[in-house]
């Protein structure tokens, strides 16, 4: 009697390792992850330009606090996904070479 099997699974032995995946793959989200980065490193720097040249200026300390908050949370979500997508892709590169390396496993 046959299991039936989950769709887009195949079957195999339960042990079996995770799926392999190949240099291809592993450069072209190395090279998504370098575009991700420079784009997000151009708005990152429009930011920093925009709120040098128009700091925020509010008579009420409150509202000026809150536009202080605002644009410190705004460059630095973008400088941290400058670094995430760097990173990422650092990694991906690195998976790149070492896929293309001969194995010494037989």
């Amino acid at each position: 009697m046959t299991q039936p099997t989950s769709p887009g699974r195949e079957p195999g032995p339960p042990d079996s390792p995770g799926p392999h995946y190949g240099p291809l793959r592993y450069m072209v989200g190395w090279l998504s992850s370098s575009l991700f980065a420079v784009l997000s490193w151009l708005v990152a720097q429009r930011l920093v330009v925009h709120f040098t040249l128009h700091p925020p200026h509010y008579s009420k300390p409150i509202a000026q606090s809150i536009a202080v908050a605002l644009k410190t949370i705004l460059i630095g979500t973008s400088f941290l996904a400058v670094f995430s997508f760097i990173f990422i892709g650092l990694g991906l590169f690195l998976l790149l070479v070492r896929s293309l390396l001969p194995s010494s496993a037989p």
